[in-house]
């Protein structure tokens, strides 16, 4: 019997074994199945919007026609400003009737290029992936294909663009010759012509040198072939088209000099396009609006992909003016000074609202400021008379547009022109030459992703100053157009604050016998807050909790915001906001809802992340600054798109508290598309559709936003981490702090932050003084020795106990110059020196501040380096 059950024991223990692990794979699959239903109920959650443009205003009612080469005629007038076309050249003059100071479109004083005498310039792309440029002057100005048709207060202009010669150098020059007939075809050629006289030495030198630079000698072959993989720089091919015409060189013989190698010549059919402009007067101002719906293209193997929009307006040559200054929004603000061409820096282009930012997503920034406003102006002094200029308001389109700087020079023999503008162009059709292979692959290989035609009303509005042309009244009047458009209530504080961004919880990595596991921290409870508020107990503060939701700093989806546990208890978090709340300051939760750094809460990257140019869902890390690439040791983060942003927003609403203000940390300056080919999102529609949402959280609690872009200001009741530099480009004068003056009184805004810069405390005390920006601080309340060695070491000196004493010198001294100031409304704003600034306030009290790092003499007064000087008014 014992013999019996001691046989049958190994097979029934088999058994066992067999039915244990059929019950543990199938326990796997149903938590896997329960899982991935919990998943996709999740992701059902998450609605995409349904995705409209806004209606097209069309364009204007016509109400006649002025015929060309009519000379000049007068198309618009109000009280203070007459509007005239020349029909031969397209230049609109403004005059103002009070002072006869006048505005010119197009300067010509007979040596201008083409360029500068174009109402537009117009680029534009093949299916070959090859860019073009037209200019309207040659196209269409010197042979008349235009139509000036009359509108209300103005003109409208139809340009008709047409191929006349090809500009294709294939269509000119072959890509194998014999070596018979390279030399008979070119080079004897040359010979001849330099013999006779008939091309100049000069030319023929450079037409030789031009030959050798194209093509290669190949004696196994007996030819001589093309070298360019691809096409040569404009003027390359310019210049060879110049010289097949110079030599003779036919089209019959390019096609038999390539037959005899195989080669088929394509002539492609010629590019044709039709554009329209408008140009009229709105009260005082000048409006130019292109339609790019409107655009009639009559070749689709071509797409127009960017426009200048009047380069030589409002132009200044340096043998007439002497003084002045170009206006660019640089960081805080930036001016040129005319007539300092540099030929190492020869010219400025720079996107507004960082637009090119996935086109170039794999390189470290090349600059160190954005443009956050899209402005540019120029101011300049004729003479002895008074300072004049304009500037201009990018007023739809800015999403895509560019702002371009040209200095003159009164030494033309440098390489440079007499010719100081400052102009914009946009993006009419965004693209990306992608490598195959990925974006840090050594093969160069690539293909052409574009977004196609971006509808929009591309417009231009030039406020016109015929006196008092400065930095800052042209701040003035972007700051009162900003508050008629947006409809801002203005109101200035009247006591100092600080604005405190406290770092709670986060994550790391830690080891468990030796394993490593990702551990979630928290760098500042709730009641070790309330502890530093304590003691802090007498300074106004402004206190953004940065890592309060979904796993702290690197959350996951945010359409369901929880708080995270390790930061303390609902309990701990009332009697915080009660505390706060008593003591009159203000309690933020930073939140980056457009970012996902953690899977969850339905999150699925391939629906939900906004795409790149390379039509994947864009994964964006830290850069390396070594290597100027992609650091694999950061973490990563996509971008939700913008058709899930309405759906995200939503439940965030509806999971935060009313009470507690959002800080958002990205949704104001982050530039917004989706380059999905199934679902391209442009991105004038994406930014509307963040602006509709920042304006749903505004109406319902108060809103922080970091940074942010000009369309974003009227939402926030703080603008924060606002730098008072530049990107110091090589030909830049100083900086200056015009996004500042335009913010004064429409929000309140921080400095960046004092204790993680390697300036000294009193450059944020100068700010404090000049602009009246709160000094801002990030702190937490633990020793910052456990962020070693991980991604969060940045954070080195932010542990409130080692910054106790800094932080109340800081509030000391600048709430005593405030105490003499006792005003924020700024009423002028100018440049005393170098880098030395005078502010004068509506009370009276006036501020000279002086940022160099040495001591100055203004006014009478010796004001030491990183010093200021303090006037009180009434």
């Amino acid at each position: 019997m014992n013999r019996i059950i001691v046989s049958l024991f190994p097979k029934a223990l088999q058994e066992l074994k067999s039915i244990s692990y059929m019950k543990i794979a199938a326990i796997a699959v149903v938590t896997a199945l329960i899982a991935n239903l919990f998943s996709m109920a999740a992701q059902r959650g998450i609605k995409g919007r349904e995705l409209k443009d806004e209606p097209k205003p069309g364009l204007s009612q016509t109400t006649g026609q002025i015929p060309a080469r009519s000379g000049e005629v007068l198309v618009g007038s109000t009280a203070t400003k007459k509007m005239y076309i020349n029909t031969d050249t397209l230049n609109i003059r403004i005059v103002d009737t009070a002072t006869g100071v006048q505005w010119n479109s197009i300067y010509d004083d007979g040596k201008i290029s083409e360029f500068d005498k174009s109402p537009l310039v117009v680029r534009f792309l093949g299916r070959d992936s090859q860019l073009y440029e037209w200019t309207a002057y040659k196209y269409c100005v010197s042979s008349g294909r235009y139509v000036i048709n009359k509108i209300n207060n103005g003109v409208q202009i139809v340009l008709d663009f047409m191929e006349t010669d090809s500009f294709r150098l294939n269509e000119y020059m072959p890509q194998k010759i014999s070596i018979r007939r390279f030399q008979e075809a070119f080079l004897d050629k040359l010979d001849q012509k330099s013999a006779s006289g008939e091309i100049s030495e000069e030319k023929i030198h450079m037409y030789r040198n031009v030959l050798e630079l194209i093509y290669a000698k190949d004696e196994e072959n007996g030819c001589y072939y093309n070298k360019f993989s691809g096409t040569p720089s404009a003027s390359v091919s310019s210049l060879l088209i110049e010289l097949t015409k110079d030599v003779g060189y036919s089209r019959e013989a390019l096609i038999k000099d390539n037959e005899e190698f195989g080669i088929t010549v394509n002539i492609a059919e010629p590019a044709k396009f039709k554009i329209i402009m408008e140009a009229f007067l709105d009260e005082n101002d000048l409006v130019i609006r292109i339609p790019t719906y409107e655009i009639i293209n009559e070749n689709d193997f071509y797409s127009i992909q960017n426009i200048v929009v009047y380069p030589g307006f409002g132009l200044a040559s340096s043998d007439q003016v002497d003084e002045g200054y170009i206006l660019v929004p640089d960081g805080a603000g930036a001016l040129f000074k005319l007539n300092t061409f540099d030929g190492r820096y020869p010219e400025y282009t720079r996107p507004v609202y960082n637009n090119t930012y996935y086109d170039k997503l794999y390189e470290m920034p090349e600059y160190p400021e954005d443009l956050h406003m899209p402005v540019f102006g120029m101011m300049y002094q004729k003479g002895s008379g008074t300072m004049q200029g304009f500037m201009g308001i990018i007023e739809e389109g800015a999403e895509t547009a560019y702002i371009n700087v040209r200095l003159g020079t009164k030494d033309t023999e440098s390489n440079g022109t007499p010719y100081n503008k400052v102009y914009a162009s946009f993006d009419s059709m965004q693209y990306s030459r992608v490598k195959v292979f990925g974006p840090y692959s050594s093969n160069d290989a690539r293909y052409l992703s574009t977004t196609g035609m971006i509808d929009m009303d591309f417009t231009i509005r030039y406020k016109l100053f015929e006196k008092d042309a400065t930095y800052f009244n042209m701040a003035m009047e972007y700051r009162e157009y900003l508050i008629s458009k947006n409809n801002i209530h203005v109101s200035y504080e009247d006591k100092p604050k600080l604005f405190l961004e406290i770092i709670a919880a986060l994550t790391i990595e830690d080891r468990i016998l030796g394993v490593p596991y990702d551990k979630l921290i928290s760098m500042t409870t709730y009641r070790e807050l309330r502890d530093i508020l304590e003691d802090m107990e007498g300074i106004s503060k402004v206190i953004a909790y940065n890592g309060a939701y979904n796993g702290g700093i690197n959350h996951s989806l945010l359409r369901k915001a929880e708080l995270v546990d390790e930061n303390g208890s609902a309990g701990d978090l009332d009697l915080l906001a009660e505390y706060i709340a008593e003591n009159g300051d203000e309690l933020f939760f930073a939140a980056d809802i457009t970012r996902v750094y953690k899977k969850g809460n339905g999150f699925n990257r391939k629906k939900h992340a906004l795409y790149g140019f390379n039509r994947k869902p864009v994964e964006i890390m830290d850069y390396n600054p070594a290597t100027g690439r992609f650091s694999r040791n950061s973490s990563s983060y996509y971008i939700i798109s913008p058709k899930y942003l309405d759906s995200i927003v939503d439940g965030f609403l509806k999971t935060t508290k009313d009470n507690i203000g959002t800080y958002l940390k990205e949704m104001g300056n982050t530039y917004y598309a989706n380059y999905n080919p199934r679902e391209i999102i442009n991105p004038v529609l994406s930014n509307r559709i963040v602006r509709e949402n920042i304006s749903r959280m505004s109406e319902s609690r108060a809103v922080a936003i970091d940074n942010p872009n000009a369309d974003k200001i009227s939402y926030a009741d703080y603008a924060v981490n606002v730098s008072r530099e530049c990107s110091d480009f090589g030909t830049m004068y100083c900086s200056i702090p015009f996004r500042q003056l335009v913010m004064n009184g429409l929000t309140e805004y921080t400095t960046l932050d004092v204790n993680m810069s390697s300036d000294r405390s009193r450059y944020y005390i100068l700010q404090a003084f000049e602009l009246g920006s709160y000094p801002k601080f990030t702190l937490c309340a633990k020793n910052v020795d456990v962020l070693q060695n991980t991604e969060f070491s940045y954070y080195f000196s932010i542990q409130y106990d080692a910054l106790r004493d800094t932080i109340f010198n800081v509030y000391k001294e600048y709430r005593d110059g405030f105490d003499k100031i006792k005003s924020r409304e700024i009423v002028s704003h100018n440049i005393l020196q170098k880098n030395v600034f005078e502010t004068r306030y509506a009370n009276g009290s006036m501020v000279i501040v002086n940022y160099n790092k040495y001591p100055v003499t203004v006014k009478g007064l010796n004001i030491e380096a990183l010093g200021y000087h303090i006037e009180s008014g009434n």
